[in-house]
């Protein structure tokens, strides 16, 4: 597996330059409803010297577990729902909109470098979960990572809320 994500990570990310960290938004919990926060992985960029891809940035996403790849059909609603596992979802494509029943948050996601986040807003940790719609006239392409073990990846908190293209851009 470590290969794919030094190859995804290349892809996404470009060349890694000092002291680089992935910020991502991600749908977690506290106090039983889901919220939106904007995590920076703790895991610096560091230089690959995987062959086909040495010399370009990548971040071991740690241990993960049976990945996923869905195709959405074009103005699907998702629904209410809740995150089936801890996973990273990689929209390579589309127009995602999430948004949470009990709070105002809303993040608009359009599929690409920067659709990558964290889901782990579970039914053990979230009492309704997040509504996922995908508004767009083309159909949105996700990759679900399940994270191994349900182990998150060493994160701070950059903020409340998701993170915003500021925060993403440059990676």
């Amino acid at each position: 597996m470590a290969p794919l994500f030094a190859i995804l990570s290349a892809l996404l990310l470009g060349v890694a330059r000092a002291d680089q960290f992935l910020n991502l938004t991600a749908l977690t919990g506290r106090d039983g409803i889901s919220v939106l926060e904007c995590w920076q992985l703790t895991t610096p960029l560091i230089t690959s010297n995987v062959p086909g891809v040495a010399g370009s940035a990548t971040l071991e996403l740690g241990d993960v577990a049976n990945a996923t790849y869905t195709v959405i059909p074009p103005r699907f609603d998702g629904g209410l729902h809740h995150a089936p596992v801890k996973q990273y979802v990689w929209f390579t494509s589309g127009l995602i909109h999430l948004s949470l029943p009990n709070a105002t948050d809303e993040v608009w996601i359009t599929g690409g470098r920067y659709g990558l986040v964290y889901a782990e807003d579970t039914a053990d940790i979230s009492g309704w979960g997040h509504r996922t719609q995908y508004p767009g006239s083309d159909m949105t392409i996700a990759m679900a990572i399940p994270v191994q073990d349900g182990i998150n990846p060493p994160h701070t908190v950059v903020h409340d809320g998701p993170c915003v293209a500021e925060e993403q851009v440059g990676i």
